[in-house]
């Protein structure tokens, strides 16, 4: 199955900000961001650049829903789905 990843925020400098990722059929959310570390070379599991999936490191949705309000990083993906990552940004 394919889902297409969109990035945004400093992430994108470390994953790219959009392109569709093949995975096997029930691929989560922790399936998906273990590719994209490995795919960019990162070595640290749960991690994307120095931000932790899961827990509020990221905001991250699928086809525009928060996974917290989903099944968190165990959020079981379909063919098709969008998911994007989101960083926390602070501004003044």
């Amino acid at each position: 199955m394919k889902v297409t990843v969109r990035v945004f925020g400093e992430l994108v400098q470390i994953i790219g900000n959009r392109h569709v990722q093949e995975l096997s059929e029930g691929a989560t959310i922790i399936t998906l961001t273990g590719k994209l570390a490995e795919r960019a070379g990162l070595k640290r599991y749960g991690y994307l650049g120095s931000y932790k999936v899961g827990g509020g490191d990221l905001a991250i949705l699928v086809n525009g829903r928060n996974i917290e309000l989903l099944d968190g990083v165990k959020t079981t993906l379909q063919d098709g789905d969008e998911v994007v990552f989101l960083i926390p940004t602070s501004g003044g």
